[in-house]
């Protein structure tokens, strides 16, 4: 049964935000924008209609690149949010400030921008915290 709402937060709890499902996808997007600007191989994101999305506070925005608009926490740098102007009406959350989320992610974008170094995941030991209490895929 999918969550009633969905909440999120930047990392000093200056914006909070809650979405009403459902989201419209999860994907992991693999552009030099979003890796860039997370500090990350890769972002996962997803999106609603702007009727269903609300937020506390007022993120910086930024435009990436023309027609993409993000947003982020002025006091602690979190990406908060993006908005296209390709898709009007339409606002994008990185699904890792959410609390939790309805769906599986369904896709990967962008994936040709990889990181080079991103290869083989699944090959790699998981391990639980900081811990070295190895943890199955």
């Amino acid at each position: 049964m999918s969550p009633a709402v969905l909440t999120g937060r930047c990392l000093c709890g200056a914006i909070t935000l809650t979405i009403t499902p459902p989201t419209d996808f999860v994907s992991h997007c693999h552009c030099a924008s979003c890796r860039v600007a997370h500090a990350a191989p890769f972002v996962t994101w997803t999106s609603v209609p702007e009727q269903r999305f609300t937020m506390t506070g007022e993120p910086h925005l930024f435009e990436s690149s023309a027609g993409v608009h993000r947003g982020f926490c002025g006091r602690c740098g979190t990406q908060v949010l993006y908005r296209a102007d390709a898709t009007p009406g339409r606002v994008y959350v990185p699904v890792g400030i959410l609390d939790g989320i309805d769906r599986a992610a369904d896709s990967h974008v962008s994936y040709e921008e990889r990181a080079g170094w991103i290869e083989g995941l699944e090959r790699l030991p998981c391990f639980a915290g900081k811990s070295q209490r190895t943890l199955a895929w």
